[in-house]
């Protein structure tokens, strides 16, 4: 099928409109009912307002790029908005939608570490499978999510003026904290600390440091 793209639209860069393309797509009914409701109606799509986090992501198989913007009030751990761009197809424009509603008003304690597999599942509970040839638009879209939380993190910790290393900045737990855990508690895995200390059980961009130090403490015992 031959997809014409409008050359008047300007916002995502000379002769490609996302939304030009997504209609497109809807009005020839290329897509599944819930997809085409998504693409749409573009609920999330923009700059979320006093975003404090962001990032982007890209599929090499079809060239088309996902980018997040969120806002989080980092005295009460709330995200306040979350909003995405894309110069992709419905099932890209579908899954940050979705994605950008699923944490859009939550705390970031509620996020289970952005796990993968949960955030695929949620996508597609909204709009049914996603098939095997779009499955990297999917991808891209959790991808560029999580990094906007890491960005975040990286904010955090640039602006942290403490004495001790911050681990993980959705609660602010230092690295002190987090040994003090593992030593007195006898932790072997993340979700243990995070139980304890909660380092870990935000967005998730922390858990590999704290892995990290619960290796190094493995090491240590064993000498």
């Amino acid at each position: 099928m031959l997809i014409q793209y409008r050359t008047d639209c300007k916002r995502f860069g000379p002769a490609i409109c996302p939304r030009c393309i997504c209609l497109y797509h809807w009005h020839v009914g290329i897509y599944p009912p819930k997809v085409q409701q998504f693409a749409a109606k573009r609920v999330n799509v923009g700059r979320a307002a006093g975003e404090n986090a962001r990032a982007r992501d890209a599929s090499f198989v079809c060239g088309s790029f996902v980018g997040f913007s969120i806002a989080i009030d980092a005295e009460n751990k709330i995200i306040t908005a979350a909003r995405y761009e894309t110069n992709g197809c419905g099932y890209m424009a579908a899954a940050a939608d979705v994605l950008c509603s699923t944490v859009e008003g939550r705390h970031l304690g509620e996020l289970h570490g952005l796990d993968e597999d949960e955030l695929r599942r949620t996508v597609e509970n909204e709009i049914d499978t996603v098939p095997a040839d779009r499955v990297h638009c999917l991808a891209a879209c959790i991808s560029a999510l999580r990094s906007a939380f890491a960005d975040y993190r990286a904010k955090q910790i640039s602006e942290f003026s403490g004495e001790k290393a911050l681990i993980c900045t959705c609660f602010g737990v230092t690295e002190e904290t987090i040994e003090r855990a593992i030593s007195e508690g006898s932790f072997a895995t993340v979700d243990e600390v995070s139980m304890q200390t909660r380092g870990g059980g935000g967005c998730g961009s922390c858990r590999m440091l704290i892995q990290e130090i619960l290796d190094q403490h493995e090491r240590e015992a064993a000498i």
